[in-house]
Parts: structure tokens; sequence; C-alpha cells
């Protein structure tokens, strides 16, 4: 079973758990509905679809309407996940892929939020999700991502009460900023903010512009 095996099959079985215990952005610090809302602003006119790579249940995909992100659409690699984010979003298009193939065409996005979709990925991997990124993007169109910042691995154990254990990756900010560079991005803002509530570890943002 390969590693992208694994990472569906845990998402699959916590899925129903998520979607309970994860309805909306209650989960979000200021900083982050702040860091949320900027993508938005930055987002270029056109007619192009706003990406949510890796938008699990859909959570966040009612906030970005309401910022005013239009048309929306979502990806993720987890078909239990795609189904329940489809049940709260009917009218939104909702695709099974991974981050590294999007069913898209070259420069046809116009901005994609990938909100803690790389926590799963080592270093290598999210320079290729970077990549597909670029590929999919109009210029100028921003890439946002959100992730666990540290160094090294973490263990997820009993995941939302389910029996599933998994492991996650954790990236410094530093580090996220010259991959994306590396892949044809703009940097326009860093952010790190320390672990709160029942958080172990602190977290990271990246905001960026496809040049």
């Amino acid at each position: 079973m390969t590693d992208t095996d694994r990472t569906r099959r845990f998402y699959d079985t916590v899925a129903a758990a998520y979607a309970a215990a994860l309805p909306d952005t209650r989960a979000e610090a200021p900083l982050e509905r702040g860091l949320i809302a900027q993508f938005v602003t930055d987002l270029p006119d056109g007619e192009g679809p706003v990406l949510d790579a890796g938008c699990g249940t859909g959570r966040l995909l009612a906030h970005l309407a309401t910022l005013g992100a239009s048309p929306l659409t979502g990806v993720d690699l987890s078909p239990a996940m795609a189904a329940h984010a489809r049940a709260s979003h009917p009218d939104i298009p909702i695709q099974v892929a991974e981050l590294t193939a999007l069913p898209f065409p070259d420069a046809t996005v116009r901005g994609i939020l990938c909100w803690y979709a790389i926590i799963h990925s080592e270093a290598d991997e999210v320079a290729a999700i970077s990549r597909e990124a670029r590929r999919v993007l109009v210029p100028g169109g921003p890439v946002l991502l959100g992730f666990q910042a540290g160094v090294g691995h973490r263990t997820i154990r009993s995941a939302y009460g389910r029996d599933a254990e998994m492991d996650a990756v954790l990236h410094e900010p530093e580090d996220v900023v010259r991959i994306l560079e590396a892949a044809g991005f703009e940097v326009t803002a860093v952010a790190e903010r320390t672990a709160r509530a029942r958080e172990k570890h602190s977290q990271g943002f990246v905001l960026a512009r496809r040049r």
C-alpha cells in the first residue's frame, strides 16, 4: 500500500467524525481568517474557478463564498470526504483527485486554497504540489497554504474518536517559501503563530502569487 493509499484510507475512515467535529471555521484563529480574506482579495478578475485543494468535507467552501469568492470548486483525495462536501454544497463541483494531478487545464484557475492539505507530504511532494498549482493557476493567481509548523513528523492516533492512525509531516514556513519560489511563485505573506487550545504545534501559513 502506498502512502497515498494510506492517507486516502485514513480520511475515508474518519470522514463522518471529521464532518461532525469541524463543521465550519470555528477552529480558525483571527490570523487565519484574516489570511483567507486576503487570499480572496488577491484573486484576479476573470471567470475561472477558485479551488479549495484538499477541501475535505467542504467546511471552508461556505466561508469562501461568504467572502465573495466565486465560482468555487473543490478536490480531495478521499472519496468519503468528497461525498460529505458534495452533500453540504450540492451546487459546487467536487472531484476526487490528487494535488499532484489536478483535473484542470493549464492557467484556468484563479486561486488555490490549500488548507492543511500538505500535512502528509514530504518536501519533495510539496514541491510537486506547488508545480502543479502553478500549472493550473492563471498569472497572478494566489495560493494560500496552511500547515503545522516545525521539523520532523508527528503521529495522529485515534483521530476524531476512530481507530485510525496516520503520520503527518511538519514544515518550517521558510522551507515552504523556498519551495514555492522555486516553483515560480512570488511570496507575499508569511505567518506563524504558537499553538493554542489543544494544538501541539505552531501553525504556519504562506501566501503567494503565480509569476
